[in-house]
Parts: C-alpha cells; sequence; structure tokens
C-alpha cells in the first residue's frame, strides 16, 4: 500500500516501518511512527529532535526495560547496522493503529489529505504505558509549544 510513497504522510508511515524493521520489531509501533516523522525535515524541526538522537533514547529506553525484569546485556548497542525483513503496515500495534486513525480523523474536509502535521498532534497526545509518550519525555519535547 505504502511501497511507493505518493505524498508526505505515506513517505512517514513508509520510513516508520523501515524503522522498525531496522530495529528488529516485528510490529510497526508509535515510536517507529516517530523516527518516522524524524524522517520529515519539518516535523524534526517542530519537534527539535534529531533522528538519531531519537534511536539513542529509544535504545537506551529498550535497554532499561530489559534491565528491569532481570535481563542486563550490558552496554546499550546501536541498531544501526542490524538487518531484518520488510514489515508489512498491517503489521501495527494497538496503539499505532489507534494514532494513525486518530491523524486521519483529524483531516479536514479542507485539505482532504491526512499530513505529516496530524500524525505528529497524535503522537504528541499519547500517554503512559505508551512508549513514545515515555520517549518524547526522554527527548524533551515541549508538548505544548508543539501543538
Amino acid at each position: 500500500m505504502f511501497e511507493k510513497p505518493r505524498g508526505p504522510f505515506a513517505a512517514v508511515v513508509t520510513a516508520a516501518l523501515e524503522e522498525a524493521r531496522r530495529r528488529g520489531d516485528r510490529r510497526l509501533g508509535t515510536e517507529h511512527l516517530l523516527l518516522g516523522l524524524l524522517h520529515d525535515p519539518d516535523s524534526a524541526k517542530a519537534l527539535g529532535v534529531e533522528l538519531e538522537s531519537a534511536r539513542a533514547a529509544l535504545d537506551i529506553l529498550d535497554h532499561e526495560a530489559l534491565k528491569a525484569i532481570g535481563l542486563d546485556l550490558g552496554e546499550p548497542q546501536s541498531t544501526a547496522l542490524r538487518r531484518h525483513p520488510p514489515l508489512k503496515l498491517s503489521a501495527l500495534t494497538s496503539g499505532a493503529r489507534a494514532v494513525l486513525d486518530q491523524a486521519v480523523k483529524a483531516t479536514t474536509v479542507k485539505t482532504r489529505h491526512t499530513g505529516p502535521e496530524h500524525l505528529l498532534r497524535a503522537l504528541l497526545t499519547c500517554e503512559p504505558p505508551d512508549v513514545v509518550a515515555e520517549l518524547i519525555t526522554r527527548l524533551d519535547v515541549d508538548r505544548q509549544a508543539v501543538l
């Protein structure tokens, strides 16, 4: 469905799928949607976050979560060099599905298309225990300033 991006929103979702694949995740979650948004220069500027910083923060969150359940794998390692099979858009987590639905519903009749800004607003409304809420906090994003 999104193999050849036709617009900015499709490009963000395609980038999110690639981010999930790079991390070795079997499902596309809200954290991947945020990473996908950071491929969009306007979204990255609005958040004041660079893609590499967000990837590193997510690696640390993953490491901390594993350590909390007794799995200490040493220092967090970058996921940049991992290679995994591509994901399909049907592999959405329930949180990612809800965020995408919210973004589409926010589309106005006047614009008639969903843009990255709709997805960004939807992600900023996520609350714990959704991992993207913790990631946004870790990245020190001022939600109110962005909204």
